[in-house]
């Protein structure tokens, strides 16, 4: 059996190099600077708008609270105050179309709404 020594045929060693050197590259180009460093910068992040509502709606013509964080209307059901994603006995489109408030709380309507009705008859 004759055994040929295939490093001294020049196109096997160019190979060779020329895929280490590949590899280095490769290699180099994953370093990561670490945060805070001067050469690090990270990737922003685009999004569409984003819109805070601060605190609920009011709508005074049907006692209706909508939270628009949660996307969920508070409105009194046999004397509780209940939440839901629709109000029960008003469609959204014609609660829309009334008069609303902004108001500054974010939790319960129950805790403010006897002083919200008397500023908003």
């Amino acid at each position: 059996m004759t055994t040929k020594n295939l490093f001294r045929d020049g196109r096997i060693r160019c190979a060779l190099w020329v895929a280490f050197i590949g590899t280095l590259a490769t290699l180099a180009s994953c370093i990561v600077e670490p945060a805070g460093s001067p050469a690090y910068m990270a990737a922003p992040v685009v999004q569409g708008p984003v819109v805070v509502e601060e605190g609920l709606i009011y709508y005074p013509n049907y006692e209706v609270y909508y939270d628009p964080g949660a996307r969920m209307y508070w409105y009194s059901h046999e004397g509780n105050w209940v939440r839901g994603p629709a109000p029960e006995g008003v469609s959204i489109d014609v609660l829309l179309a009334s008069p609303s408030a902004h108001m500054d709380f974010r939790d319960s309507p129950a805790n403010h709404h006897a002083v919200v009705v008397r500023q908003y008859p």
